[in-house]
Parts: C-alpha cells; structure tokens; sequence
C-alpha cells in the first residue's frame, strides 16, 4: 500500500483518505457529557489532531494507540490549526507500508551530521575531551542509538535524529561564543554541550512512537547522562578529576534553575553559557514549529500555554505592512480570547508573583513536571526587604 497523501499537505476542505500512525488514543466526554475519541495521526511531515464524534465505543475497539490506521475524514480548520473528523477508521497491517512514511525524522542525515560533529570535535584543544567524546562517536553500536535518539518526547527536535541535530547546532553556536568571548573555554563548552542531553538514548525509545523509558521517568536524563559520562571515564582511565567534576556539573546544571528540574545550578562560565544556548536552540525551534503550524491563516497563533502568551509572524523587512493572507477571522478569534483573559483576571501580560513563576510552566521545553518549593520567610523578614540571597 503505497502512501499519496501527507499531513503537511492536507487543506482544510479536502476529503481524506490515507493511512497515518495513531500516537495518542483518548476517550472523552464533551460539553454535552457525550464521549468522543481525541486521536493524535503523525507521519513524516508532522502530525494533527483527531476527532471521533459517532459511535464512539465500537470504533474505540477498532485500534489502539501505536496502530497504523486507515481514516476516511474531512479536513477542517479548528483554533487556527489542522483537525480531521473521522468517519471511519481500521487498523492496517505493518506489512501493507513502508516505515519510513511515518515516522518523522530530521530532514538532515544523520550521517553527514555525525561526521560534521566528529570534525569538529577533533579540533578541540584539550585532549582529555577530545578522547572522551570521540569514545563514544567512534562507538558504532552507541553511534547507531544517537543518530536516531529525538531531543524531546514533544516540543523541540522531537524526530528521529533530532538529538544530534540539536547538539551540533549547539556545538556550532559553542564555537561562535568561545570566539567571541576569550574568557570562555571552547573544549569545556562544546564538552558540555555533548554530555548535556546524552542521557536521552536511555530515557527516550522510539518504537512506534517516542516515549519514555523506565528509567528515563524515574531517573530521568540528567543522571543518567552522568552515568555514562563516568562509565566511560572509568574505561578510559586517567582522566583528570577536576575535568570530570567539571563536566558533571555541568549536565547537572544545564536547565539552568531549580525549579526548571536542575539539582544545581550554573557556577561556571561555561555552565551558564552552556544553560542559555541550550535554552536558546529550543526556543527558536519551537517558536518556528508553532508559527509554522499555527500561522498558515492568519498571523496569530492560538495562546500557548507553554509560553503564557499568543505569538505573532511576521514576513521579513519586504513585506512590511503587508498582510499577504485572509487574517481578519483568525486574528479577531485571538484578540476575543485575550479579552476573555484579561476579564478573568488571567492575562498572559499580568505581572506574575515568585509564587505563579514556580508553579507555571517553564520556557523550556524538554523537562518532566517543575520542581516547586515553599517560600519559607527569614524570621524578622518582611514584605517589601529584599529577598534573601541564594546560594
């Protein structure tokens, strides 16, 4: 069975026909307490949602999470965004298709950008990083797991090779703030920038779908990174202990704050640079995922909870004042639901107390729930002192 039509080209509009893989199955209740299926459907080119409305608990038993299915819908436009509704759906067996139509990937091979990483790599000047790095590049069993480990479960780089991806854009920004800034150690850095996310080839598989391991949930990636940067320290043998100190800190510290899931946080220049570069990367490729997803009519993207704010595309310093789609319905959709928020007392542009910046999603992108803590107040401190500094 060969696949003809993909997600990246559906419109609203268009009746579909297609097989697509079912990454998230759930059973709802909707306004009127009448259940519906919400179904996630990915291929190479990205993914929609889903929606099941009829005979909800039959075409439950037809699939489940993980199948590939053949849907027959009609495409829509929901909150600015691609949705199906579902008239019918089976289960397709895996020798009909080809895998490779459904499982996105980066659109980069993974072996060019390996053997760029290893260029770059041997450049270093400190030897002892040099070699522990390369260890593992020159590994193939390991090389073959890395070059198909995603950077994320959702959110950033989340396909198929997307954690090289990410490292060696990161390694070539390392690269470019070390140059700039004498005071930064580039080897230190750019070793940083390898162990960061390392430890994402043991938290993340990726079967049918990306999901977390075991050990990736109740361990998660930050320690086990230090455990295969120390494993492999201990096989190569004299490697210097303050190195190594230095390196684990920095896997330690690399989301940046502690309520951002790090148990430290940056103390080295390199640290600190390594925690805002990462923070950068992701960033810039989830703002352009969701515009790119989001803004296809219109200008505005629904509000994003992730980021507690609507974002806003614009197109280049030519087209200035140009609004080169029909904006006006999904742009007034987004200004109606920032009224309503401001009316509730909600608003994304509100001044957010210490107590809100805990408990509210982080602007990041690949952690596990934020680790919150209780303020507990000095005796004798009041409101208006300056707050207590921190170690």
């Amino acid at each position: 069975m060969s696949k003809e039509l993909y997600i990246a080209t559906i419109r609203p509009g268009q009746t579909v026909q297609e097989v697509f893989l079912c990454t998230q199955k759930a059973e709802l209740l909707g306004k009127t307490n009448q259940p519906y299926l919400n179904i996630d459907l990915t291929d190479k080119t990205g993914s929609c949602n889903a929606k099941v409305w009829d005979n909800v608990d039959q075409i439950s038993k037809l699939f489940e999470e993980g199948d590939l299915v053949e849907v027959r819908a009609q495409a829509i436009t929901f909150n600015n965004k691609l949705q199906l509704r579902i008239q019918r759906i089976r289960k397709v067996d895996d020798s009909q298709i080809d895998p490779a139509d459904f499982f996105p990937t980066s659109a980069i091979d993974p072996n060019v950008m390996l053997t760029e990483l290893k260029e770059l790599v041997v450049q270093l000047e400190q030897e002892d990083i040099r070699r522990v790095i390369l260890s593992f590049l020159e590994d193939e069993d390991f090389a073959r797991r890395y070059i198909r480990t995603p950077a994320a479960k959702t959110i950033h780089h989340s396909y198929l090779g997307g954690l090289l991806e990410h490292t060696l854009s990161l390694a070539k920004l390392a690269r470019q703030v070390a140059a700039h800034y004498p005071e930064v150690d580039e080897s230190m850095l750019v070793a940083g920038v390898f162990f960061h996310d390392l430890g994402k080839v043991r938290e993340l598989q990726c079967d049918r779908t990306i999901a977390y391991t075991d050990e990736g949930r109740l361990i998660g990636h930050m320690i086990l990174g230090v455990e295969l940067f120390h494993d492999k320290v201990r096989e190569l043998g004299d490697f210097p202990d303050e190195l190594k100190m230095l390196i684990t800190h920095m896997i330690l510290a690399h989301h940046g704050q502690l309520e951002f899931g790090s148990p430290k946080r940056p103390k080295t220049i390199e640290a600190m640079v390594l925690a805002a570069l990462d923070d950068l990367d992701a960033r810039i490729y989830s703002f352009h995922s969701i515009l790119e997803n989001e803004t296809k009519v219109g200008r505005w993207s629904t509000y994003q909870k992730m980021y507690d704010r609507y974002l806003y595309r614009w197109n280049g310093p030519e087209k200035l004042g140009e609004n080169h789609m029909d904006s006006a319905e999904s742009d007034n959709q987004a200004h109606q639901e920032e009224r309503v928020r401001d009316q509730r007392g909600d608003s994304p542009m509100r001044p957010a107390g210490n107590a809100e910046k805990a408990n509210r999603r982080p602007e990041r992108t690949d952690f596990k729930e934020p680790v919150t803590h209780k303020l507990q107040l000095p005796e004798g401190f009041k409101l208006g002192d300056s707050e207590p500094k921190k170690n």
